[in-house]
């Protein structure tokens, strides 16, 4: 029996008839994964691994949804080319990934650095977007642990299990709850041809913060889902984009950190398809 690669298990645990594809988009090859249909929505992972890093919740969600997780330039299976990877690179991007598939308005989720560039997406295209759901997202305030970014950068240097279960520390509140296959892809894509160029090209631009009144600007309703124990951007970052984004509202989950959906699937999901279900 021919093994599965890491790629190829975390599908088989999606299942829900999960559907990889390919498109070009901005010039770059894109890799997604589809499932589901229903209103659109689009799953925007952070600053590694790629799409399927919403394994435990794609399935769930699709029985409501059309969902679109899309790997990221320079993550997952997506073309890793030499470029900026700032918050206009992403945006440009997502909006020309969006008209290829035909979304039209769309909601979109976001987690860490996906976050950040929801936020960019909602400023300059909010004419695009139903709602917005801020999962620990970056860009939203400057006092977080600056020490977090050299692990990642010895991480993204030598990726190997020794440094990811180091980040991975900080990353979740049980590491364990993550699949081993998952881990082992975040590796995989490190050790691709570019797959170091997001990191290192991008030198944290698509994660700069956000003024107060950039944040006052977004009009699109927003939820924001912050795991009370998140390393990375302390949930004083959520409280304060509750504050700013009119409207906003912002739900925490006991014992998750960074990666609530993957901690805390069951009750994740149950606040996404509450938020995005019309009343």
């Amino acid at each position: 029996m021919t093994k599965l690669s890491n790629f190829q298990q975390l599908l088989a645990i999606i299942g829900a008839d999960v559907k990889h594809h390919y498109i070009d988009a901005a010039g770059i090859r894109t890799s997604y994964l589809e499932a589901g249909s229903g209103p659109p929505v689009v799953l925007l992972h952070g600053a590694g691994g790629g799409a399927v890093t919403w394994y435990k919740v794609i399935g769930p969600l699709s029985r409501h949804f059309r969902v679109v997780a899309f790997d990221r330039p320079g993550y997952g299976e997506s073309e890793k080319p030499s470029a900026r990877y700032d918050k206009p690179f992403n945006t440009n991007w997502l909006l020309q990934a969006a008209e290829q598939l035909g979304l039209g308005r769309f909601s979109l989720v976001g987690n860490s650095e996906g976050g950040a560039v929801g936020i960019h997406f909602s400023l300059n295209y909010p004419e695009r977007l139903e709602k917005l759901i801020l999962v620990g997202s970056a860009g939203l305030g400057d006092d977080w642990n600056k020490g977090i970014i050299l692990k990642m950068a010895l991480y993204k240097l030598f990726p190997s299990p020794i440094w990811g279960e180091l980040l991975g520390r900080n990353v979740m509140q049980n590491p364990d709850d993550a699949h081993p296959a998952w881990h082992n892809y975040s590796i995989d894509v490190l050790k691709s041809k570019g797959g170091r160029r997001a990191f290192f090209q991008g030198r944290g631009r698509a994660v700069a913060t956000y003024t107060d009144e950039e944040l006052r600007q977004v009009r699109t309703p927003t939820l924001l889902i912050w795991g009370r124990d998140e390393a990375f951007f302390p949930v004083i970052h959520g409280e304060r984009a509750a504050r700013l984004i009119p409207g906003a509202r912002l739900e925490v989950i006991e014992g998750a950190g960074h990666l609530p959906f993957m901690e805390k699937p069951e009750l994740f999901c149950r606040l996404v398809e509450e938020f995005l279900t019309p009343v």
